[in-house]
């Protein structure tokens, strides 16, 4: 199949063309003609998958093209994400003469609600379009309603405001949601704002991992992540890298780190201003700097060409992370490389992610450090300048130099710094080592789990009674689920006594 076959307008299928599209991707060929039909769909795919095409290429073909106003609204959750939705639909609406827009926080109200007016596309944060709403700053239509990576705004907290934006919008004709997941709560949200949806869902051997993405781990003790992923970085040399940290603060603090050792990095996180993260990722797109240290979700659906290396400083907290995180690198059929530090504490954590991705992780040893000549000229300048020396070290030349010509003494002198700093800078666990950690762990998910008693029973001497404790939870039946109020704010969760 190509993208012919769904018999778009010329100008459309030229842009498609420009753009250099040829073969659909599984979620484009399955979502585009329910689409272009108009039914209602939620599209489960991870990303890299072609997701924005998907719902780009036939609310495109099915708009207007005249001066209607807003006739498409994608609602995303992050900013950056918004950009570069707004860009990539750019690449499609050009040739048709649609314009699109961007609006998320951090940005001028006035700009943003004079691009609104002009524009047939919207793509917006729930926080900003919200806000605009409410206050009747801007007041649109759209015919088609989007929500893209729809768990992540579950996992963001922003599912209520969603419900609240789509109150503006009753009178719309076609609403689209896609998502890497599809939780209970996603579901539900999809039964409450759509039409009878048609769920799609890509198959997992070609949503969960891309198979030319080589997936390595290293195991490592806590305090060692630093040094080891220095050692990934000299032994891997990568093109252009992004490197995951789970904190605002550890991302800033990696990315410090390595400029002291001379790499050329950038740091990107929630907590910066708008203006610096487009400039560093307009830096990064550009080659300024080839390392890029990232939080989940500042880097969540970041569209950036030749990732070659992605590192995984700290292990993702769920499966769907993991996925998202190595999708930035073996795109477009490309090959890339997947590197992730591992503690012992998190053995069961890596089984989990395994098992739940189908991943084929494969355990390392960490390289040595660079057997390379200027590699180890610098560890050793590096080791030498820290170390003072006296008259006493003078006279010890000068005695070996009686034993060993100077020729031969300066070598062998050097060959016994790098044993010595080979034997201090020996980090991290063996691939054998890891592996029987592992199977450690593994061994203990399968054993049975033996039920837990509540029940305590003492005497007491005092009385000539005994005390049998207090009886809460399983033991008394299911604990209840908690009441949830509406409340004009919004919901509150009302705890009810389990005993």
């Amino acid at each position: 199949m190509t993208f012919k076959d769904f018999k778009f307008s010329p100008s459309l299928e030229r842009a498609v063309f420009e753009a250099g599209f040829k073969t659909p991707s599984p979620i484009q060929e399955l979502s585009i003609p329910l689409i272009l039909k108009g039914n209602d769909v939620v599209g489960q795919a991870h990303t890299g998958t072609g997701k924005t095409a998907a719902f780009a290429l036939p609310l495109l073909e099915k708009m207007k093209k005249g001066e209607q106003g807003v006739e498409a609204l994608i609602i995303v959750p992050t900013r950056e994400l918004a950009s570069q939705i707004s860009d990539e639909i750019y690449k499609f609406s050009r040739l048709l003469k649609i314009r699109t827009t961007a609006v998320f926080g951090g940005m001028s109200y006035r700009k943003q609600i004079e691009h609104i007016q002009k524009s047939g596309v919207v793509v917006a944060t729930p926080g900003r379009l919200l806000d605009l709403l409410e206050r009747g700053k801007i007041t649109i239509s759209p015919r088609f309603v989007v929500v893209d990576e729809a768990d992540e705004m579950l996992n963001m907290g922003f599912l209520e405001d969603v419900r609240r934006i789509f109150q503006f919008f009753k009178t719309r004709e076609q609403t689209l949601m896609f998502s890497a997941t599809i939780p209970d709560e996603i579901k539900d949200l999809a039964d409450t704002l759509m039409k009878k949806p048609l769920f799609i869902k890509v198959e997992s051997e070609e949503a969960v991992t891309n198979n030319n993405i080589k997936q390595y781990f290293y195991m490592v003790e806590e305090g060692e992540r630093d040094e080891a992923l220095l050692q990934l970085l000299d032994f891997s040399r990568p093109k252009k890298a992004v490197i995951f940290c789970r904190t605002k603060k550890e991302t800033d603090r990696l990315a410090d780190f390595l400029k002291k050792k001379k790499f050329k990095v950038e740091a990107l996180h929630g907590d910066m201003e708008q203006y610096d993260r487009r400039k560093v990722i307009t830096g990064f797109r550009k080659g300024e700097y080839n390392i890029l240290v990232a939080t989940d979700v500042a880097a969540r659906g970041l569209d950036i060409k030749n990732i070659s290396h992605v590192f995984n400083y700290h292990i993702p907290l769920d499966p769907e992370s993991y996925v998202h995180r190595i999708g930035r690198t073996g795109r477009a059929q490309k090959d890339g490389t997947a590197m992730m530090l591992v503690t012992p504490a998190e053995a069961s954590e890596l089984l989990r992610i395994k098992e739940d991705t189908g991943s084929q992780l494969e355990c390392y040893t960490l390289p040595q450090k660079s057997k390379r000549k200027e590699g180890r000229t610098k560890d050793i300048i590096s080791q030498l300048e820290k170390v003072p020396y006296g008259k006493t070290h003078t006279e010890i030349v000068g005695s070996l130099c009686e034993y060993y010509p100077e020729e031969e003494l300066v070598p062998r002198l050097i060959a016994f710094v790098e044993e010595t700093l080979n034997k201090n800078d020996s980090i991290g666990k063996t691939k054998e080592e890891a592996e029987l950690i592992l199977a450690s762990y593994q061994g203990k998910d399968k054993q049975e789990k033996k039920p837990i008693s509540h029940k305590r029973s003492f005497s007491s001497s005092s009385r000539g009674r005994k005390f049998q404790g207090i009886r809460r939870g399983v033991e008394r039946g299911e604990v209840p689920e908690p009441s949830i109020k509406k409340t004009s704010g919004g919901s509150r969760i009302v705890a009810r006594k389990l005993y």
